[in-house]
């Protein structure tokens, strides 16, 4: 059967509607219905008449029969997803379970809805996917190939990183679990969420949110999206974060700041892979992989609020980012990536580190903030250094008021390891360190040799002293000694 047209709007700007279902009598009402609605609308009732329509004339929106003879709706999808402009698709049946509702959004179809939908239903989310599409369009898609892998991002050729990049890809191949990211602040797990989600749906979209950042009232309506008129009046309807995320990727960060209200309907949706809108009694299907990331423990004896089994469930597969001083051999190598960041982010010529001003940031300071601390000293730095040479005196002057606040602190603390810490104050000041033969050193390796066996000797070989007084693992260290021939 050729397609028809609806009477009702410009067919130069009305939304244009492909309506795909190999049931003619159905087809017919339903063309009439939304025709009325001022869509304009095509029938086709068979998959290869869909694809006839589709290879002459450009659409908003199509409507998609799951169960039809010869081809079915998830292989026209498939053919038609592969056009210049594809439509924005909803998978439209009497036959949808959860399985299939999750493999049709992941495919990358928008929504699935099972017949019969209400007429105000059907019609808004037809309105809304075609001005999400047009708004798409107008702002010009950016192809994702045009950015370097997600997992190049994560810089080092230390084993602790290769044994981060080969857990994150052996991770990202387990696609129907959550990921829990572990660490510290600055340590870069975004960018591990952003590695996974390149690995498995580069084409989908990557929603993030800062759980923290997002008022308690606000929540739910945020996540899981709202109908008009709920939440005390609150005008408007909207896609919440999960609907957002499509077949893609929903990146909770700061997990353990989701509130207790939200966490028995987040656990489901984890479960059941369905949610509702905000006053919403219709359930939609949701097929975003979920990854989590927190800085602290949510195991409750952190005095974290997180249920139990939605933590469970959250941690499907655990990843930790480690601290920079646990790599601290890839921080020439940051340096440097980071200095090329920024010069190429200005449009400028990238300055130079020389070696002294490496060697003054690996034992200068013991990175608290870590990674991300680490980028912001070195765009000082830049700064200061212009298109020229970052030394020894831009480094200082990046990082004298960080110095000063942790100088501060550990005297305020009472922390062990004051010599360790007037030898890093004197080399903040410029001066010779008494007796410590580490100014005026030679190569970076001899550095840290040196600065490791003296903590250790100072120590009274005293593993656990030296490795605080350092700033890193006990593991750290003993790999170190070991390296060095000390028993």
């Amino acid at each position: 059967m050729t397609g028809t047209t609806a009477q009702g709007g410009d067919s130069g700007t009305a939304t244009r509607v492909l309506l795909v279902d190999d049931d003619a009598s159905l087809a017919k009402a339903l063309q009439r219905v939304l025709g009325h609605q001022g869509f304009t609308v095509d029938v086709a009732l068979d998959g290869k008449s869909a694809l006839d329509r589709l290879s002459v004339c450009t659409y908003d929106v199509m409507l998609l029969d799951l169960r039809m003879a010869q081809m079915d709706g998830l292989e026209v999808f498939r053919w038609a997803r592969e056009s210049s402009s594809p439509p924005a698709t909803i998978l439209h049946s009497a036959y949808v379970d959860v399985r299939t509702a999750v493999s049709a959004i992941r495919s990358g179809m928008r929504d699935v809805m099972e017949k019969p939908v209400p007429e105000q239903t059907l019609t808004q989310r037809i309105r809304e996917l075609a001005a999400e599409r047009r708004r798409l369009l107008s702002r010009g898609k950016a192809p994702s190939s045009s950015r370097p892998p997600a997992v190049l991002r994560l810089v080092g050729d230390s084993a602790v990183m290769s044994v981060l990049r080969d857990h994150i890809e052996r991770v990202a191949a387990d696609r129907d679990r959550s990921v829990l990211v572990q660490g510290a602040t600055g340590t870069g797990k975004e960018l591990v969420a952003e590695a996974l989600h390149a690995l498995t749906s580069p084409e989908e979209p990557f929603v993030s949110v800062n759980c923290a950042a997002v008022p308690e009232h606000l929540f739910e309506g945020e996540l899981f999206g709202r109908e008009g008129g709920s939440n005390g009046g609150q005008p408007g309807t909207h896609a919440g974060l999960l609907e957002e995320a499509g077949g893609g990727t929903l990146f909770l960060d700061e997990v353990g700041e989701v509130p207790e209200s939200v966490q028995g309907k987040l656990l489901r949706a984890l479960e059941t892979r369905q949610f509702r809108r905000v006053g919403s009694d219709v359930d939609r299907p949701f097929a975003a992989r979920v990854v989590s990331a927190t800085s602290r423990a949510l195991d409750g004896e952190s005095g974290s609020a997180m249920r139990s089994d939605l933590h469970a469930r959250l941690a499907g597969r655990t990843i930790f980012t480690p601290r920079l001083v646990e790599h601290l051999e890839d921080l020439p190598q940051l340096a440097r990536h980071f200095a090329s960041e920024f010069a190429t982010r200005h449009g400028v010529a990238r300055p130079t580190l020389t070696e002294e001003a490496l060697d003054l940031l690996l034992v200068s300071y013991d990175w608290p903030g870590n990674v991300r601390e680490l980028r912001a000293v070195i765009e000082n730095a830049c700064i200061l250094a212009g298109t020229g040479v970052i030394g020894r005196t831009e480094v200082l002057r990046a990082l004298e008021p960080r110095s000063g606040q942790r100088a501060d602190k550990s005297s305020e603390s009472g922390s062990v390891g004051n010599e360790g810490s007037g030898l890093r104050r004197a080399m903040w000041k410029d001066e010779a360190a008494p007796s410590s033969g580490l100014v005026g050193f030679g190569s970076l390796p001899d550095l840290q040799r040196n600065l490791i066996l003296k903590a250790f000797e100072e120590s009274n070989r005293n593993l656990s002293l030296a490795a605080r007084e350092l700033g890193i693992p006990r593991s750290t260290l003993r790999d170190r000694l070991r390296k060095y021939g000390v028993r």
